[in-house]
């Protein structure tokens, strides 16, 4: 039996390498934000403070609504997180 295999799991959804990649970079991000969030113990209010994100869009990162958050926006919110932590 032939196996089939894809270097990025969103291969399978499309056959445009660039809107792959771009769904790959987005669920990376959104899965180091969700961990930001559930290690730090954050209800999603603090998040969305943290963030500067309204709740609802909140909800969407935490539950991998991977259609509602851009690229930007989530690097956005990282900037956010790292910019409130104390430097060395």
């Amino acid at each position: 039996m032939n196996s089939i295999s894809f270097s990025n799991a969103f291969d399978v959804i499309t056959d445009n390498k660039e809107e792959a990649n771009e769904l790959q970079v987005r669920a990376d991000l959104m899965i180091a934000l969700r961990d930001i969030v559930e290690d730090k113990g954050w209800k999603q209010a603090e998040a969305a403070e943290v963030f500067k994100l309204s709740q609802p869009q909140i909800s969407d990162l935490l539950q991998g609504r991977i259609d509602k958050l851009s690229i930007e926006l989530l690097m956005t919110c990282l900037h956010r997180y790292r910019c409130m932590q104390p430097t060395s």
